[in-house]
């Protein structure tokens, strides 16, 4: 029989860390990788957060860089026509940290 892998993707806001904080608690024994996409435009708190969360989750969160050669975020800007992600337009979540 394989082994299950648990994977949870940290993307900087209150519901992910929410969900992470949860899992440690309700599931202490369970291993947990966590991981974060970094689109190279978050902001300093979003940084601090995962810092914090490391620090609660007594676990390293694995940082994924978007790309090394060119900047995703700028690119998806440019074809979404200088329009920004929000709450009703999240092609940030979609394009770049899922």
């Amino acid at each position: 029989m394989s082994k299950v892998r648990h994977v949870l993707g940290i993307s900087g806001g209150k519901d992910s860390a929410a969900l992470a904080i949860y899992m440690k608690n309700k599931y202490p024994n369970l291993d947990i990788e966590y991981y974060t996409s970094d689109t190279g435009k978050e902001l300093d708190e979003t940084y601090q957060l995962i810092e914090n969360l490391e620090i609660y989750l007594g676990k390293k969160i694995i940082k994924i860089n978007a790309s090394v050669d060119s900047n995703p975020f700028d690119h998806f800007i440019k074809v979404y026509g200088g329009y920004l992600p929000s709450t009703n337009a999240r092609w940030c979540t979609k394009k770049l940290k899922l």
